[in-house]
């Protein structure tokens, strides 16, 4: 059987060109562009019309010859950043989608090509293009009975409170009739430039038709120029079973984590997660999720806790232009104490997340978010005679640009703001990361 995307011209090519009329092909190089897919040419076609880029692009007709000649010349994010310009200001134009789909498909992008085929399934579109879209979905389908996804990002950037410390250099102590202590150097605020690393893996193995197994490893790592007692590192692994059937799946899971201060163990966590998600068609989605994790601190086991956190998300892709895609979620729960003689130390957490991304055209896309979590602690802090109450906001906003297939350049800043009752816990903090992506 021939392996889907390897023809040298589209199969909706043919299909398209035959809807144009020729007068919106006056142009002798777009009509001799035209001939020359026709006759599956596709590498003579490209190179006629990637010299005139800097100055036709943005002219729809031209863009989308491009992009197809370029698709099936093999240059994948040229036709991308062409197609993309089409879709921009002609966002229900089907087959260009169509095409895109196709792109993306070839670039690996699995989920990405199948949203568009999806989106391009219900549109009117001649049925040997559906025929051909179907395949295409098909394909995907059955490359995922086991579907490993993997990726490595490298960057350096700049973090203006490494410790998430007060910037007070002094605090009242209430417990001591209000005498005023001076803290040390790193109980403040610090800043450093640090090297960023990430890294991990994903995996589905369809077991039947209705069940998956399902797994997870990843390691993030921040180590600081100068600060190099706060380098940090966190290993994540998880492994379980997934039940999909229609527009619902349901996930049972084990987790673990182990968080690295200096190389030494900070914090070791493990536990379980039941999520449900319910697809109401390709573009929208609700989850729901209950999470328990035993949190364990080796040289500080006072503060070992029981977190249960249950939570509910909606998110949505929007067709037209940008494909924006948003998100919110909600969720609540607490972090109990396992030693009844320490109650200060654990919190009910409340909190709610929003945040999206969208493609801006060229290889361009742009994300945020914004998280708020309010924290009530169990008891009275004994060092300040309060019952400590936290309100930390974060907000966070970036922008990626494709530089080939699988690899992408990153730009992001996040700030956060906590506020608490208790001057000792009070910070702001704000991370700016460069960084390269690669999705393999």
């Amino acid at each position: 059987m021939r392996r889907m995307g390897a023809t040298r011209v589209s199969v909706l090519v043919g299909l398209i060109l035959a809807a144009l009329s020729l007068s919106a092909f006056a142009d002798a190089t777009l009509e001799r562009a035209k001939q020359l897919l026709v006759e599956r040419q596709p590498k003579q076609a490209y190179e006629m019309l990637a010299p005139l880029e800097p100055q036709r692009a943005g002219d729809s007709e031209f863009d989308y010859l491009l992009g197809i000649a370029a698709l099936d010349s093999g240059e994948i994010e040229r036709a991308i950043f062409a197609l993309e310009r089409v879709l921009a200001v002609q966002p229900d134009n089907a087959l260009a989608r169509a095409e895109i789909a196709r792109a993306y498909y070839l670039a690996g992008e699995r989920d990405t090509a199948r949203r568009e085929f999806e989106t391009v399934k219900h549109e009117k579109i001649p049925e040997k293009a559906r025929e051909t879209v179907d395949r295409y979905l098909s394909a995907i389908a059955a490359s995922e009975v086991t579907r490993v996804q993997a990726y490595f990002e490298m960057g350096v950037g700049s973090d203006s409170n490494v410790n998430a410390a007060t910037a007070s250099s002094q605090v009242a102590i209430p417990s001591l009739g209000g005498v005023i202590a001076t803290l040390n150097p790193g109980s403040t605020q610090e800043s450093d430039l640090f090297t960023g690393v990430a890294g991990g893996v994903n995996f589905t193995h369809k077991l039947s038709d209705s069940w998956s197994a399902v797994g997870s490893a990843a390691a993030t790592g921040s180590f600081y120029r100068d600060a190099t007692d706060f380098n940090r590192l966190t290993l994540d692994g998880s492994l379980g079973a997934r039940w999909a059937k229609d527009a619902d799946a349901i996930t049972l899971g084990a987790l673990a984590q182990d968080f690295r201060l200096q190389n030494d163990r900070y914090r070791d966590a493990w536990g379980g997660v039941a999520q449900w998600q319910h697809s109401y068609d390709e573009r929208r989605q609700i989850t729901g999720y209950l999470q328990h994790a035993r949190l364990h601190y080796p040289s500080q086991s006072v503060r070992d806790a029981d977190r249960d956190i249950a939570g509910i998300g909606y998110a949505q892709a929007f067709a037209g232009a940008y494909t924006p895609v948003l998100y919110a979620s909600v969720y609540a729960g607490q972090e109990k104490e396992r030693d009844s003689e320490f109650p200060w130390l654990g919190h009910k957490p409340v909190g709610v997340r929003l945040g999206g991304q969208a493609t801006l055209g060229s290889g361009w896309s742009a994300f945020g978010s914004l998280a708020f979590e309010q924290r009530r602690y169990n008891g009275a802090d004994p060092t300040f005679l309060e019952t400590r109450r936290d309100n930390e906001l974060d907000v966070g906003a970036g922008v990626g640009y494709l530089i080939r297939a699988g690899v992408t350049l990153l730009g992001q800043v996040s700030h956060s703001d906590s506020d608490s009752n208790i001057q000792l816990y009070k910070f702001r903090r704000t991370v700016g990361l460069i960084s390269v992506r690669f999705n393999y």
